[in-house]
């Protein structure tokens, strides 16, 4: 069943005077983003360079996964060309950059790698390579503050609450400084895939050596993060003046995924294709990659394959309600600079008329979602297309 929501908000295209079809994407973020900005840097083997690394494509691209990225997903469905990593000097930039890299922080100086601090400065050194209503228009796409929260669980076994949330509100207000620095330089649309649960990534259930649960500190880091961050979205939404954003609940889909994998398609959530140990935590190889990665949520300890990249960038762009707010990536890319405050006041009436919608997660069919976005997408284009001439 097609999302009233999405309806509605095509109509809503044909009542202001400035319609949004963003054409340019920038990512930011860690290992899950990074399209192949570690082999730049690293004087070292970057693994995903090589094979099996993009195993389902038949060529390793410095993606860590056996094929495709969320961020690929995404410029797909955006009708633009994947976006380039900003550090392969001769690449077309026409449509964005990717920023994002392998083992990087919000926090802290990782080896070999880029704070989320230095991929803003990295953009702001590049953002004349658009014009300023590109930047105005574009969608700035994130995840990253897993390892920070990785190493701050190795480090800090058994933290007290208190020293918790003060890590977290670190993490948080060094994000709020970068988004502020986005915003300043014309960004308005702002998407974010929040945390995954840490604790079940299975290499850090194989380091703690119970692979049948998943690990409970870094998990409730990831969640105490994804409250604040959502709590960040909205004060931001409230204080700059036409900040929009996307917030997709990322835990919950990798937790559904984990616990019951067959529901989504995949044979198992608890280990990985490519790995050793228990779970296939470590070392990804040639020699120990399973034959099929579309079975697999995980590529390898870390990183998902590309049938779990396909299945969240779908979550991301089409979903309902429930699952990413309070607007999809197909919606904030339509969403009209102007109308922020409006459209806010249309949500709170439909929450309180509508009746509870059915979750997209709770019954995943990929052909039937494919469908139905394609027959939306050329909905809401025609009608904006329509509304400007």
């Amino acid at each position: 069943m097609a999302n009233p929501k999405s309806h509605l908000f095509a109509l809503l295209l044909l009542h202001f005077s400035t319609v949004s079809l963003a054409q340019t994407l920038f990512v930011f973020g860690d290992g899950l983003y990074d399209a192949g900005n570690k082999q730049f840097v690293s004087s070292n083997r970057v693994d995903a360079s090589f094979p099996p690394y993009g195993i389902t494509l038949g060529e390793a691209t410095g993606r860590w996964s056996d094929g495709r990225i969320v961020p690929d997903y995404l410029a797909s469905f955006m009708g633009i060309s994947q976006i380039p990593p900003i550090l392969r000097a001769t690449a077309d930039f026409s449509h964005g950059a990717n920023f994002a890299i392998a083992d990087a922080t919000v926090l802290g100086a990782p080896p070999e790698s880029m704070t989320l601090s230095q991929q803003v400065i990295k953009f702001s050194e590049n953002k004349n390579k658009w014009t300023a209503k590109a930047r105005s228009e574009a969608i700035y796409l994130f995840y990253i503050a897993s390892d920070d929260y990785l190493n701050y669980a190795k480090n800090n076994p058994n933290p007290s609450d208190d020293q918790k949330q003060a890590f977290v509100d670190r993490v948080i207000a060094a994000i709020e400084a970068e988004l502020k620095v986005l915003y300043g330089s014309g960004g308005r649309k702002f998407a974010f895939q929040n945390l995954a649960p840490l604790g079940c990534l299975p290499a850090v259930k194989q380091a703690n050596g119970n692979v049948q649960e998943c690990v409970r500190l870094p998990s409730e880091m990831a969640e105490l993060h994804n409250k604040k961050l959502l709590q960040l979205l909205v004060e931001l939404s409230r204080q700059l003046s036409g900040f929009q954003y996307s917030f997709y609940d990322f835990f919950s889909s990798i937790q559904n995924r984990v616990i019951k994998s067959k529901t989504y398609t995949f044979e198992t959530g608890m280990a990985a294709c490519c790995g050793t140990g228990s779970v296939n935590g470590t070392s990804c190889s040639t020699s120990n990659v399973c034959a099929k990665p579309e079975d697999y949520l995980f590529f390898d300890g870390k990183h998902l394959t590309q049938e779990g990249n396909l299945q969240v960038g779908h979550l991301i762009w089409g979903s309902d309600p429930e699952v990413v707010g309070p607007n999809n990536l197909r919606e904030l890319l339509f969403l009209p600079l102007d109308i922020t405050a409006t459209l806010a006041n249309i949500q709170e009436a439909m929450a309180a008329t509508m009746p509870r919608q059915i979750k997209i997660e709770s019954l995943y069919d990929i052909k039937k979602m494919e469908s139905e976005m394609e027959n939306q997408w050329l909905y809401q284009v025609d009608k904006a297309t329509s509304f400007l001439i």
